[in-house]
């Protein structure tokens, strides 16, 4: 291995760790709620890819791009933090996860650090008008995961769930997107392991 591959292989790893960060970085959104032990910001993260995948499958897109979409979507957290929303209300500068993602990746090799600040811009094309299929994809697996959370905190006893998953109902844009959040309404979330009680 050349220098140069030694040097690369250091800034992935220091990378890598600093992604590590999103495993301890708890959700905070739910702390205002009440839950005592949120989800992290990794555990949303991985849950946010597969659905994505899920939902791309089905509107047909591509799976892969959308699922790798929702993976790398909050890694701009790994700096800034998960912010809720009364605590933006207080921020007066707001630097875009683009902008926070082009820092994080500024020392990778210059190819992936490219494709990772593109997963991050694809993924916030969302929020506008000019988006792939997969970034609508992604940004509905966002907002389905949280739903989906929701419904669980709220199965396990926590009250204020209600106005998380209300907030949610409205983000969702896909058709699949939209079946899914009113299965996820009707379901009960223990029911996928509750059934095998009732073979």
């Amino acid at each position: 291995m050349s220098d140069v591959d030694h040097l690369a292989a250091d800034r992935i790893v220091e990378f890598v760790y600093e992604v590590g960060q999103l495993k301890r970085l708890p959700r905070a959104g739910w702390l205002f709620a009440g839950v005592q032990n949120p989800e992290s910001v990794a555990a949303h993260s991985f849950r946010v890819g597969v659905l994505a995948y899920a939902i791309a499958v089905q509107e047909g897109a591509n799976p892969d791009r959308a699922a790798t979409l929702g993976l790398f979507h909050d890694v701009p957290e790994a700096r800034i933090g998960d912010i809720p929303y009364v605590g933006k209300l207080y921020l007066d500068v707001k630097m875009p996860p683009e902008a926070v993602a082009r820092d994080q990746v500024q020392h990778l090799p210059a190819p992936l650090a490219a494709h990772i600040e593109a997963l991050v811009a694809e993924h916030e094309s969302a929020k506008g008008f000019d988006h792939t299929p997969e970034a609508r994809c992604s940004r509905d697996a966002d907002k389905l995961e949280l739903l989906l959370q929701a419904r669980e905190y709220q199965a396990a006893g926590v009250s204020k769930m209600e106005r998380f998953i209300q907030t949610m109902q409205a983000s969702v844009a896909t058709d699949t997107g939209k079946a899914l959040m009113e299965s996820a309404l009707r379901i009960d979330p223990s029911e996928w392991w509750e059934a095998f009680g009732r073979r």
